[in-house]
């Protein structure tokens, strides 16, 4: 007999604090999940900063009244520390797991530095000074995770801000991941870690390692092309107000998912929009980052497990 299905809100990367409208992104993305009636809403990372003018954008995402769930972004530490945000947020962790009906659900803190041995949180943007030694798990986060692994019996679904699939564009330690995925998948004698969801990159994809699902979901805002690039997409006042859209594709629509897991088969109901002013490609971008193509939408799948 198969298992119930669940059903999730999906969103990363609205970047409330860059996007001139980004409240009214949030507030379409609740509104679906109202009408959508899902079980729980998910957003991963680079939400906002936890500041006392950004309450009335929380308290958007807090019109949801079922259960919510936060991961934590790199930009969520930009100006104060990981506790700081955690607080605002309503966090008793940065990494923790919970259970929706017959599936387990684990959410990863990668927003660590590693210097030798040791695990330092991000804080005040200081992943910025050290690019070198960003994107890592510390080892207790690991230990806890291979324990919380041993301990489920249910299919498990993997939330993380950076992506764990490509040490280039994530997780410096992305491998010590994966391997403890596949220790647990082998020792339960079935596919007990489904897939891997995260944002930060603001792609659209997915890639198959040792039969497990890793998805990029895409920003909810827009796609940021580099310093080199610079359109004029908003009115010379926004722009001078928010002066990272002159480097960025922002998307016109909100971009967000509502994910169903269920009879062996995970599917995503995406969004599709358009550019605000020139694409990436038009701007003389590649196109692509990591193996992905660059695009303004989150794509509908069908996934089998």
């Amino acid at each position: 007999m198969p298992l119930p299905s669940i059903r999730f809100g999906l969103m990363t990367d609205v970047h409330y604090d860059i996007m001139p409208n980004a409240s009214a992104r949030l507030e379409d993305f609740i509104q679906e999940m109202v009408n959508e009636d899902v079980d729980f809403i998910v957003q991963l990372g680079d939400f906002c900063h936890p500041t006392q003018e950004n309450k009335p954008f929380l308290q958007v995402w807090n019109q949801f009244k079922g259960p919510r769930y936060h991961v934590l972004g790199n930009h969520d530490m930009d100006r104060n520390d990981k506790q700081t945000m955690m607080d605002y947020l309503g966090m008793q962790s940065s990494y923790y797991s919970f259970d929706q009906g017959e599936f387990h659900f684990v959410v990863l803190d990668g927003n660590y530095l590693k210097r030798g041995d040791q695990y330092v949180d991000y804080d005040h943007a200081n992943y910025g000074r050290y690019p070198h030694l960003v994107d890592h798990i510390s080892s207790e986060q690991l230990e806890w995770l291979r324990k919380d692994l041993r301990e489920t019996k249910k299919h498990t679904i993997i939330f993380s801000h950076q992506n764990l699939d490509d040490s280039e564009l994530g997780l410096k330690n992305g491998s010590e991941l994966r391997e403890i995925f596949r220790i647990a998948n082998e020792a339960a004698g079935y596919q007990k870690v489904v897939a891997c969801f995260n944002g930060h990159n603001h792609l659209d994809g997915v890639k198959v390692i040792d039969s497990i699902y890793y998805i990029h979901v895409n920003s909810m805002s827009y796609y940021y092309m580099g310093e080199e690039y610079d359109v004029i997409r908003y009115s010379e006042e926004v722009t001078a107000k928010y002066p990272i859209l002159a480097n960025s594709a922002p998307y016109e629509d909100a971009l967000y998912a509502v994910v169903t897991i269920g009879a062996g088969q995970i599917t995503i109901s995406g969004r599709e929009s358009q550019y605000v002013g020139p694409s990436p490609r038009a701007c003389g971008h590649p196109n692509m980052a990591g193996g992905y193509e660059v695009s303004a939408r989150i794509s509908s799948r069908q996934l089998h497990y």
